[in-house]
């Protein structure tokens, strides 16, 4: 009689230790932590030089020209962003106006005048960095600095978008967190 007892009686204390202990589990257990705009500009910055130096390989005396330059070039790239959708916003304001008399187009032609600017100075910027990232570099590293900078941006979005999978599945908490599942 006291062997039909005995599994039942070694079953109550676990379920009762299992009722009690899940709810201090989940409690223990972090909940994912909304990341700030600052924090993924970061991460994804992390991501960018690491892909950067992934696809180069620089030594380590190129390392910090390469990405000193980079930098530069990606701080110029965002600059001419601003200043091009600044610049079209203003064509495009202007040629929605109806141009009839000489003040109109003297401000349509500043306009323009202050497009073609714009995209001169970029191209003159950028050529000059390149010229300096071209002396940092091999011609080999040249190549693939080339290839990089065609493909990264589809790079960057595909490597956020697994990460935010990962993350919808549960395997990292945070994306921040996740920085050692990618690769």
């Amino acid at each position: 009689m006291k062997r039909r007892y005995l599994p039942l009686l070694l079953v109550i204390p676990v379920a009762l230790a299992l009722v009690f202990l899940i709810p201090f589990i989940k409690a223990d257990t972090p909940s994912p932590r909304p990341t700030t705009p600052s924090e993924m500009a970061e991460f994804i910055e992390t991501i960018k030089i690491w892909k950067l130096v992934d696809a180069v390989s620089p030594t380590s005396e190129q390392k910090m020209p390469l990405l000193s330059q980079f930098n530069k070039l990606e701080k110029l790239k965002t600059q001419y962003r601003q200043e091009y959708r600044g610049s079209m916003n203003r064509l495009k304001q202007l040629q929605a106006t109806p141009v009839d008399s000489k003040v109109g187009l003297a401000e349509l032609q500043a306009a323009l005048t202050h497009h073609r600017e714009v995209e001169n100075g970029f191209i003159a910027e950028r050529q000059k960095i390149m010229e300096e990232i071209n002396q940092t570099l091999t011609v080999e590293q040249q190549a693939r600095f080339v290839l990089f900078s065609y493909s990264y941006r589809q790079e960057l979005k595909k490597t956020l978008q697994t990460l935010i999978a990962l993350q919808e599945r549960g395997q990292a908490k945070d994306i921040l967190a996740a920085k050692s599942v990618i690769k």
